[in-house]
């Protein structure tokens, strides 16, 4: 049985039917991962290789017996140096370009050892996954004039091979008070899965909450310890993965689905909603802003290393608000009659009622 968990009310498929996103789908090496009505499904074909972690942009993913944040915490505390996965991951791509970025500044000589990719069977895409993270990561290091770099290398590492007696004791444990509990644990976590059906009352209520990825507070952490570049780099938007920078045009109809399904609420606005500003620091580049704006209002342009060195709230529209002449409710104003769009559909209906033109 895999060890692989998706906390749906933090998956942006289930944060909106117009989602896109399928980058779990597209990244599983076995077609593990599928969607029924939105909600995304394991199958039994999962091998834990953890792809599908290190390219979540929100962190709905995970395993069980392996956590991104304390592997980093734990590398580094150790000061150690190679990454492999025949060490310390399931598989490279688990580890997102945050991650990477994160583990270069903070740490010494990081090395990514790829020297079993070639010949694993998960190759196919997860290589190509790890060796664009690699890039990325390294180009953008550059542009923050870091000395650090990620490093890879084909070393092929093996651990060393211990041989040791099977242990009786051990293997009574099964039929202990303890084991037998925690078989019953396990027994009942494999039934609650297989039960589970759809988006439960706690899924929807974490569906609600704005927070940042870990993987952005690291990174934002890491930053910090730097000095600042002597100049900022701009990348085009397709360059860079895990955040993006954007504006709104003047189609925008303030309908503030947007900032409504932020999950980060790198997206806002104020009690009247009167503008919608924007935090680059906090954009996920999830891309559920664009999926669910109808009018296509929301655009990407390219990316200064500046958001994230020295992060500022944007203000990227604001809008006229004022109060309907009829049920005096505020609502926004493009000209015209000063009734909100309710009331004009209600005077609509009533005219038709009556026959009135």
């Amino acid at each position: 049985m895999h060890n692989l968990e998706i906390n749906l009310g933090s998956c942006v498929k289930v944060y909106s039917k117009n989602s896109t996103c399928t980058k779990c789908e597209e990244i599983c090496p076995h077609s593990a991962i599928s969607y029924l009505d939105n909600i995304p499904k394991i199958n039994d074909n999962c091998i834990d290789c953890g792809g599908c972690i290190g390219v979540c942009p929100t962190e709905a993913i995970s395993l069980k017996d392996f956590n991104t944040m304390d592997f980093i915490f734990s590398f580094l505390e150790e000061q150690e140096e190679l990454i492999s996965c025949k060490k310390n991951v399931p598989c490279l791509a688990a580890l997102s370009v945050e991650n990477l970025i994160s583990l270069a500044l903070l740490g010494e000589n990081t090395t990514l050892d790829i020297g079993h990719c070639n010949n694993c069977s998960l190759r196919d895409p997860l290589l190509q996954k790890i060796e664009e993270n690699i890039t990325e990561t390294n180009v953008f290091l550059e542009q923050l004039e870091s000395p650090k770099r990620i490093i890879k290398s084909h070393i092929a590492y093996e651990a060393p091979s211990v041989q040791e007696e099977p242990n009786r004791r051990d293997f009574l444990k099964k039929f202990s008070v303890k084991g037998a509990l925690k078989s019953k644990i396990e027994f009942d976590e494999a039934l609650k899965a297989e039960e589970k059906e759809g988006v439960s009352i706690e899924d929807s209520a974490n569906i609600r909450k704005k927070e940042i990825p870990n993987k952005r507070k690291l990174l934002f952490m890491a930053l910090k310890r730097i000095d600042k570049p002597k100049a900022y780099h701009t990348f085009m938007h397709d360059e860079i993965s895990f955040t993006s920078q954007k504006y709104i045009n003047d189609n925008c109809d303030n309908c503030s689905m947007c900032y409504r399904i932020c999950p980060t609420g790198a997206l806002q606005s104020d009690r009247r909603n009167t503008k919608i500003e924007f935090d680059s620091l906090m954009c996920v580049k999830c891309a559920l802003c664009h999926d669910v704006c109808a009018p296509e209002a929301i655009k990407l342009v390219p990316y200064s290393t500046k958001e994230l060195i020295e992060p500022a709230i944007e203000e990227l529209i604001n809008f006229k608000v004022i109060r309907c002449d009829e049920c005096a409710n505020f609502f926004t104003y493009f000209g015209g009659e000063k009734m909100c769009p309710r009331c004009k559909i209600e005077e609509e209906e009533a005219k038709s009622l009556w026959g009135i033109q």
